[in-house]
């Protein structure tokens, strides 16, 4: 509840836009349009749309109050009521009570709702273009991918320089090929993609992508450096949980 010492966002609102400067030039139009022909009609319209709104931003501003004042539930979210223009709501409890009606949820869920509630979590956190890899990668296709690495004095694997060269990205039509690397690096930490094995029948694809300006520039680097490397070839593909997202959300392509 709002009072004097913690006014709410419509009075705060109401005392800027009727504040000392407001009132005195509110006070200078009325007086000067009751001086026109017609001014008090005027004046009567003006007040009409006034009030309006007002009415409408007392409206707005007292959902956002509510908005700030309301706590999180703890639930299990369906893939079907999630709001594109949800934004979170400022949680403030303590951790502790946070952690407990986790707790509680986690016991009285079952097992299709903790299923939704990740993947719900799992879609939330995607970028669009992320999503295009996906839909890409949904029918079960496996893309030519080569990652850099540099090798020991013995011939050996020391580390891996340069990840996630692949195609996809531009076979999707993501906005940002350039990002691609990060979209992938992205997608597998969340266990939506995978990697296999060289695919021997893609072996033009392959030498089309050693041709990529950043990882030439790197091996440039490395030889100029004394280091030897060498570019490894694998494939991308959809993962087991990235198919069964894909699944859950029902999505069809026209």
């Amino acid at each position: 509840m709002s009072n004097k010492k913690n006014p709410s966002l419509w009075q705060r609102a109401l005392e800027a836009a009727t504040g000392e400067e407001g009132a005195t030039g509110s006070a200078l139009a009325n007086r000067i349009l009751a001086k026109m022909p017609g001014g008090a009609i005027v004046q009567e319209q003006l007040g009409k749309a006034e009030k309006r709104v007002l009415g409408e931003l007392k409206a707005r501003l007292d959902r956002l109050e509510g908005e700030q004042s309301t706590t999180v539930q703890v639930v299990a979210f369906s893939m079907e009521s999630i709001d594109k223009t949800h934004a979170p709501t400022r949680d403030l409890r303590g951790p502790g009570e946070t952690l407990r009606q986790l707790l509680q949820a986690s016991s009285e869920q079952t097992k299709e709702q903790a299923e939704l509630a990740y993947y719900s979590l799992l879609v939330r956190n995607l970028l669009p273009d992320e999503a295009r890899i996906l839909s890409a990668l949904s029918d079960g296709t496996a893309y030519p991918m080569i990652s850099l690495v540099a090798l020991s004095k013995l011939g050996m694997v020391s580390h891996t320089v340069l990840e996630y060269t692949c195609n996809v990205g531009r076979a999707a039509g993501v906005q940002l090929p350039e990002m691609t690397r990060g979209y992938l690096q992205r997608l597998a930490a969340a266990g939506l993609v995978e990697t296999g094995p060289e695919d021997y029948t893609q072996t033009t694809k392959y030498e089309i992508l050693e041709t990529d300006d950043v990882l030439r520039k790197l091996m440039a680097q490395m030889k100029a450096a004394g280091q030897r490397s060498q570019i490894k070839r694998k494939t991308l593909k959809i993962s087991e949980l990235g198919r069964n997202l894909w699944e859950a959300c029902r999505i069809t392509e026209d």
